[in-house]
């Protein structure tokens, strides 16, 4: 049962960029489903005009359509706005998937001709979009030397197997369903995305149709994202429980690593540069992505006299400090810097994005940022404990 809410699709102005032949051919795909919700397709002989109009009415109450027609507009509409489509035409494959596509079609039109051509790759190419999208993880990290490290296998299907059965048995334990795993592996810009879909803990929620109330009696499904990241030896968690986050490390240890205690370096940041380097620390050389960098936020805790000092500026710190004529590093000189908050500008974009590092390794991105640019500033200015300030194989 999804909660979607389409934001686009439902509008007059957006189908219109969408030919009726292919509207039709697209519900056609699922007339059997919709019948079985009690709901027709508008009957051919409309005009274009009401065509449109009974199949935005449609889309204005997803609730009451079928979950694969949901599923499949839910890409269709992410797909096709400006920003995601561009991420569409610099895939690899993008030659090959747009051979057979019409001339003079419109976003919206490539997109549904894609879906109908072939849906499950274009909805692999919708799951890697929002794998970028993730906005926190936890991480983890190896204190194994690097000459003793063993090679990694990111994909190896064997591993993948007896993971999917680890995942499932400590699912099955922690009321949340039986043999419901599914791993899928995702190579993005130097690392490795595994998208993990499970059922959640069993739940009742009541569906209401034509004034009859029934409950629903299911398993949730969720997505949780583990990355890899070859070149850090270094695990990276998106999961919404304590406990879920701690299987992710221990059992992608054991399975891609070969010991479950391999990413047992549970603290791999901290906020040291920002007291030791000052403002210098918030400068991305050599990173072209990277426009500016301002530290907006700053909490310091003392665990002694139990209590902590938020500094937030929306100006900068450092920038409020110098034109106030107070010390030019307003990071205290004690204390233990507990969290981050900086704002940050790409060279693709005028916005400043927000980028939050809370110690010991949690890091908040905002969406549409430039993660592997962040990846690069973190290493580069100190942050991330183990790289040398400054370091140019980082940077590259």
């Amino acid at each position: 049962m999804h909660a979607l809410k389409l934001k686009r699709l439902p509008k007059l102005s957006v189908l219109k960029r969408i030919s009726r032949p292919l509207l039709e051919e697209f519900f056609a795909r699922f007339e059997t489903a919709l019948n079985g919700n009690g709901l027709a397709l508008p009957p051919p002989g409309l005009s274009d005009d009401g065509f449109l109009k009974e199949i935005a009415a449609l889309l204005m109450h997803p609730r009451q359509l079928p979950d694969g027609v949901n599923d499949a507009l839910a890409v269709l509409e992410e797909m096709s706005a400006p920003r995601a489509f561009e991420q569409l035409e610099a895939a690899p494959d993008w030659a090959v998937l747009q051979s057979g596509l019409k001339a003079e079609s419109t976003r919206e039109e490539m997109v549904l001709q894609l879906w109908l051509r072939d849906r499950d790759r274009l909805s692999r190419q919708h799951n890697a979009l929002r794998l970028v999208r993730l906005t926190a993880f936890e991480y983890a990290a190896t204190n194994m030397s690097a000459d003793k490290r063993p090679p990694l296998d990111a994909a190896d299907k064997l591993a993948i197997i007896n993971l999917t059965t680890s995942l499932d048995a400590w699912f099955a334990r922690n009321q949340r369903g039986a043999e419901t795993t599914r791993i899928e592996v995702y190579p993005l810009r130097g690392d490795y995305y595994y998208l993990i879909r499970h059922a959640d803990i069993f739940t009742r929620m009541p569906k209401v149709l034509r004034q009859n109330t029934e409950f629903l009696h299911f398993h949730p499904e969720r997505d949780d994202v583990v990355v890899i990241s070859p070149r850090l030896d270094e695990i990276r968690v998106n999961a919404r429980t304590r406990s879920e986050r701690d299987l992710y490390i221990t059992q992608f240890g054991l399975h891609l690593r070969g010991d479950p205690n391999y990413f047992s370096e549970r603290a791999p940041y901290t906020l040291e540069p920002l007291r030791t380097h000052g403002a210098d620390c918030l400068k991305p050389h050599g990173i072209p992505a990277l426009e500016q960098i301002r530290l907006r936020e700053l909490e310091v805790a003392f665990p002694e006299q139990d209590h902590e000092i938020i500094s937030r500026s929306p100006r900068g710190l450092f920038e409020l400090a110098g034109s106030i004529g107070y010390d030019p590093n307003p990071v205290p000189d004690n204390g233990r810097l507990a969290r981050a908050i900086f704002e940050m500008q790409f060279s693709s974009s005028k916005r400043l994005y927000p980028v939050e590092i809370r110690i010991p390794n949690i890091l908040k991105v905002s969406r549409h940022c430039d993660f592997p640019a962040i990846q690069s500033w973190v290493c580069q200015a100190g942050f991330r404990i183990g790289q040398s300030m400054m370091s140019e194989e980082v940077v590259a």
